[in-house]
């Protein structure tokens, strides 16, 4: 408020910048649980083109693996013998490839 005993409108909450929204922990968490689901349902029309790119795993094997990235990598990396690095990189490049289509 001025001297006048009238708000200074320059400082009035309609111009202070706020802060983006923040998610809280069940919020985040929700939204993690949707996303899990979401995979799981999208990966049953993956496991012939995971297939195709690692011949060695058993389509037992990657329907076992239900999307998850992590499984994934570490099962490419101990069936095609490559590094971890290596597989994660594959992994990411085969989802990134193939996340239109999911």
């Amino acid at each position: 408020m001025d001297k006048h005993g009238k708000q200074d409108h320059a400082a009035s909450p309609a111009t202070i910048a706020r802060p983006e929204q923040v998610r809280t922990r069940k919020q985040a968490a929700a939204s993690l649980l949707a996303e899990g689901i979401a995979t799981k349902a999208r990966w049953k029309a993956l496991v012939a083109p995971a297939r195709t790119a690692w011949p060695k795993l058993s389509v037992e094997e990657l329907k076992t693996v239900h999307g998850d990235v992590h499984r994934l990598a570490g099962l490419v990396q101990l069936r095609c013998q490559l590094s971890r690095e290596e597989s994660d990189r594959q992994v990411k490049a085969f989802f990134a490839q193939h996340a239109a289509t999911a």
